[in-house]
C-alpha cells in the first residue's frame, strides 16, 4: 500500500484555515487546494510498503508516540517549497516550539524505522507544515506574494497535537484518498480533547 505517517488537523485549526483557503482559492490563480479533510502535517511518507512492514512500523513507534507530549503547534505564517525556484507547493508553515521538536523527534526516529524497512531516508530538514495548495503551473510571483502575505495576515489558531496516524493513501482523479490504518495517540490526547 502507499503510505505515511501524519498528524491530522484538528478541528478548530482547519475550520480556520478553512475559512482562509477559501478566499485564497477564490482570490488567486488555478492550483491543486486540498481538501481540508486531507488536511495533515507530514512525519513520514513511506511511498508502497507491504501491510506487514506498515504495522511493523507502528508498532515500533506506538511506545514513542505514547510517551509524547506535543501539545500545540503555533502559527508560522505562509511556507512556500521548494524555498528557492519555482514554488510547487504552499503551506501553512509553524513556528518553532517544544511541539514541533517533540513531532522532529518521531519523524526522525520514523525516518529510520523506515530505512531498515528499506525505504529511502528523508534527505530535507524536517519542516512541520499542512499543504494547502500544489502548484502544477508557474504562479506569476505578485500571487506567490499575496499568498505569503495572507496566510502570514491570518489568525490561525495553535494546530493541537493529539496523535499521529498511519495512512494508507489512494490516488483518485478527484485528489487522493487518505485511509486511516492505525492510530497512535499522544500522551496528552487526552488533555487536549478536554481542552477542546
Amino acid at each position: 500500500m502507499r503510505a505515511f505517517l501524519a498528524v491530522p488537523a484538528d478541528p478548530s485549526w482547519s475550520a480556520a484555515a478553512g475559512e482562509l483557503a477559501s478566499r485564497l482559492r477564490r482570490d488567486l490563480p488555478r492550483a491543486s487546494w486540498a481538501r481540508p479533510e486531507a488536511w495533515h502535517l507530514t512525519l513520514k511518507f513511506l511511498g508502497e510498503v507491504s501491510e506487514d512492514d506498515a504495522g511493523r512500523l507502528a508498532g515500533e513507534l506506538a511506545p514513542l508516540a505514547e510517551s509524547l507530549h506535543a501539545g500545540s503547534l503555533p502559527s508560522g505564517g505562509a511556507l512556500v517549497l521548494p524555498p528557492r525556484g519555482r514554488p510547487r507547493v504552499l503551506a501553512a508553515g509553524f513556528a518553532a516550539s517544544d511541539a514541533g521538536a517533540a513531532l522532529e523527534e518521531l519523524a526522525r526516529r520514523a525516518d529510520e524505522a523506515a530505512a531498515r524497512l528499506g525505504v529511502e531516508p528523508e534527505r530535507r530538514p524536517f519542516r512541520p507544515h499542512v499543504t494547502l495548495a500544489r502548484l502544477r503551473d508557474p504562479w506569476p510571483a505578485a500571487a506567490v506574494a499575496a499568498f505569503r502575505n495572507a496566510v502570514d495576515a491570518a489568525e490561525l489558531p495553535p494546530f493541537r497535537c493529539g496523535a499521529c496516524v498511519l495512512y494508507s493513501s489512494r490516488l483518485d482523479p478527484s485528489g487522493a484518498v487518505h485511509t486511516p490504518v492505525r492510530t497512535l495517540e499522544f500522551a496528552d490526547r487526552v488533555r487536549l480533547e478536554v481542552g477542546a
